[in-house]
């Protein structure tokens, strides 16, 4: 017989939001999971270094600045964009996928608010000490 177990606060991390995404904004780390929310789907990145977010960029929010070693990353239209442009299958991630995630900027959307741009870097089934970023 084989058991599995699991908590919701293992499963899930911080979404990073708009707000966090300014030009130069960068995380990189390993996927290990996706869910979806009712604006998309997206993914649990376990970051290769801790970083410094301040939580009133994330959802849910606090009033404060966290040292973080997992972030959600999606839901938004730059990114899902630049995902598939990156050429992965069916324009998604998986997990153990290696990703490096920067903001290029943005570009006006017509809609109101700015499109935020990405440059999204994948490596797929290969070594840790082979991965570029």
């Amino acid at each position: 017989m084989t058991h599995f177990g699991g908590r919701t606060e293992e499963a899930g991390a911080p979404i990073l939001g708009a707000k966090f995404w300014k030009k130069g904004a960068q995380i990189k780390g390993r996927v290990l999971r996706s869910f979806v929310t009712d604006n998309g789907l997206c993914y649990v990145i376990k970051l290769n270094k801790a970083q410094k977010i301040n939580r009133r960029d994330t959802s849910p929010s606090a009033e404060i600045t966290e040292e973080l070693d997992r972030v959600s990353v999606g839901a938004l239209k730059g990114f899902g964009m630049a995902l598939q442009a990156s050429g992965v299958p069916d324009g998604r991630l998986i997990s153990g996928d290696q990703v490096q995630i920067s903001c290029t900027g943005t570009s006006p959307s017509g809609k109101g608010n700015d499109q935020i741009n990405f440059d999204v870097q994948v490596e797929r089934g290969g070594r840790d000490e082979d991965i570029p970023f």
